[in-house]
């Protein structure tokens, strides 16, 4: 029985990979990318921080590994979403008022960029007037309550559970987010909403409520 190390598990996890796939590309990786370290003894914060200040060599690493695995679409997905959630292509195209959420919450820093990720990972985005469903789709609402500013929550669209691959499934949505880097809860919200939180507010998801 092979061992594997603590960072290779973790991001074999991550992807839903088994871990002789992303052990085989840190291998391949490494050689051309120094930086590339899944190392043993990692802990899952590690990989965490590891994963914030080298996102692109995981890419890298999580890609290689998907395309020895067979899922080339995959691989190329997880490219996208992460170009995506960093902003590393060179145009993106405008994301029409109405598309993806609500009219009035069109400008919202950080649903534009759940989003523009959620896009990127051909997932369908609602379109609608702010009265009519013009085109069913995912929704991405910001916390309309002032208590957590850095948490945006995602209807799944309607066909998501017949969808396979990393993407697939109403987990897919947590998947997706999960790999651009932002927090997320696993248990769905009331209204059968998920939870995700910007990476910036990744150390205080949950600031204190004011008791004024």
């Amino acid at each position: 029985m092979t061992n594997y190390s603590p960072g290779v598990l973790k991001l074999a996890d991550e992807i839903g990979l088994e871990p002789e796939h992303v052990a085989h590309a840190v291998r391949l990786a490494s050689h051309t990318f120094v930086r590339v370290q899944l190392t043993t003894g990692m802990t899952v914060e590690q990989f965490r921080r590891l994963f914030t200040q080298d996102q692109h060599s995981i890419a890298i690493v999580a890609n290689i590994a998907m395309r020895h695995a067979g899922r080339r679409d995959d691989a190329q997905l997880l490219m996208d979403i992460y170009k995506a959630s960093v902003g590393a292509t060179p145009y993106q195209q405008p994301i029409h008022t109405g598309v993806g959420t609500l009219p009035e919450c069109h400008d919202h820093p950080y649903v534009r960029q759940a989003v523009r990720i959620l896009i990127a990972a051909g997932l369908p985005p609602i379109h609608t007037d702010g009265i009519h469903e013009l085109r069913p789709g995912f929704q991405v609402l910001p916390d309309d309550t002032g208590h957590f500013p850095g948490w945006v929550f995602i209807a799944p669209d309607p066909e998501a559970k017949a969808r396979t691959g990393f993407a697939g499934g109403d987990l897919g949505y947590l998947a997706v987010m999960r790999w651009a880097g932002w927090g997320v809860l696993t248990e769905r919200l009331p209204g059968g909403l998920y939870g995700a939180c910007h990476p910036d507010h990744r150390y205080n998801p949950f600031p204190a409520t004011p008791t004024s």
